[in-house]
Order: C-alpha cells, then structure tokens, then sequence
C-alpha cells in the first residue's frame, strides 16, 4: 500500500486593489500519494509533453510513448509500471488501437488503465478492453490528482469480495468480467455463469444434470449435450487455464487447477 503524505501545491490568489497586488498561499487540501508512480503515458506529442511536466510537478515518473495516428506504435516499457494513461484525442478507433498494442506488449499487466477524453466519446467506451476510470477534459489539476490516487489506492488494494484469481485465470464478478494473462476474454452469459460456478466450487465433481439444473434452470429442455458444448467452448476460450476444467469419466466436470 502507498503510505499519503501532504505535498506542497499551492493555489494562489491575487486580489487587485489599485496598484496594491496581494498574493496569498494556501495549502492543498488533499494529500499526493508516496512513494510516487511510475507512469505510462500515450498521448500526442504535444499534449502529451504538458500533461507529463504536469505529473512530473507533483511527482510521479513518467514514461512518455509518442501516439502517432494510426502509424505503428513504438516498443512500450514492461517492466515497473503502477499506472497507464491514455489520450486517443477523442477517437475511440485510436483508443482501441492503442490498448491492443499495450495488451500484446503487456499481456500480464493489470495495473490500471485511464483514459482522457471528451463527453461525448466518454458515452461510448467499452469497458470491455480493460479501462479502469476516465477522465473528461477539461479538468483542473487537482481533480486529475484525486483519479490518479483512487486509481492506485484500487490498485493495492483488489477488491478480493468480487475478484476470482487463480494462476492466470482472473473472474471479476462485479464486472462479469474474464481475463486470461491479462487480455480480455469474451464469454456469452452461460459460459461465464458455468465457468463462475465450476471455479467458486474448486475440485467438487458436478454431473452434467447438477450443471444444467444449476446454470441453466430447472425448467430448461435441452439435453445434457448442451453442457458438454459449453464446456469444450470454455475451454477453446480460456487455453492454457481452460486445462483446469477436467473431465471425471462417467460423472461429469471439476474445475482443478494444477
């Protein structure tokens, strides 16, 4: 966990009085988090070089990766990063593009991810690539300060009542959400509900009629084949963690990580 200190922002005031000028320093009212974060930032060249002298001011390291429309992207860090910021300028085929190379670069990482945009693109995200937060411009200092710190006291601090991890394997259940090395995968409602309940009930053996009563209903028709599918399709989907859903012969399934 990143201990708080007060850092030493100050926000000036300047009253006119004919020819008098005052200037009165106030402090922050909020504390910066220590020790700082290393940060990844993809962003235009321009923009991106005040929004880092603006990080660097209070004090985090920041690793600058220059967005160039859709021209391939340069090699990205991988080692040492707590946070990634992104400012596709407002285009969510550039977002896309961006994550996709951040992912292949990065297929482990899961720090969080926050995006810069405007209102109108923030109506339009797909939470699905893995973005964490958002911000909308224009925004003060102070507020973008306040994201960074949610987004790393988040960080340290997994919300265990609502994740599922094993090896690579991770469930987030408030998001119904499933990631394998770090990459999105996509489920339909069933394969994740299957996959959920095989997982949060670890080496127990189900028959295919316990799977169906319990996934599917009670009052559903289909034959035991349909869990036989969704089973061969999880583990299509899930590759190497997908090897934990193990068939006991003449029974059913277990999910049985290694």
């Amino acid at each position: 966990m990143r201990p708080l200190i007060f850092g030493f922002l100050f926000s000036v005031l300047i009253l006119h009085t004919g020819a008098l000028k005052c200037v009165i320093s106030v402090p922050p009212l909020f504390p910066i988090s220590s020790p700082m974060a290393t940060i990844l930032l993809l962003a235009d060249e321009a923009y991106g070089a005040r929004l880092k002298s603006d990080l660097e001011y209070i004090g985090h390291q920041v690793e600058h990766v220059i967005l160039r429309g859709r021209s391939n992207l340069p090699p990205i860090p991988t080692n040492g990063i707590d946070l990634t910021i992104i400012d596709p300028e407002s285009s969510l085929d550039r977002l896309a593009q961006a994550i996709a190379h951040l992912q292949q670069q990065r297929p482990a990482n899961d720090s969080s991810l926050l995006v810069i945009t405007d209102e109108m693109t923030a109506l339009n995200l797909d939470f699905s690539l893995g973005i964490s937060d958002f911000i909308i411009k224009p925004y003060s200092l102070r507020e973008f300060e306040a994201r960074l710190r949610l987004a790393l006291w988040n960080d340290d601090h997994p919300p265990d009542d609502h994740t599922l991890k094993i090896d690579d394997l991770v469930i987030n259940m408030a998001r119904y959400e499933v990631r394998v090395k770090g990459s999105v995968v996509e489920l339909t409602l069933k394969e994740y509900e299957l996959l959920k309940h095989l997982v949060t009930h670890e080496t127990r053996v189900f028959t295919r009629s316990d799977l169906l009563d319990s996934i599917w209903g009670y009052d559903y028709y289909g034959g035991m084949r349909t869990v036989d599918v969704h089973i061969r399709r999880l583990r299509s989907k899930l590759g190497e963690s997908g090897r934990a859903i193990t068939t006991v012969r003449g029974v059913g399934y277990k999910f049985d990580p290694p």
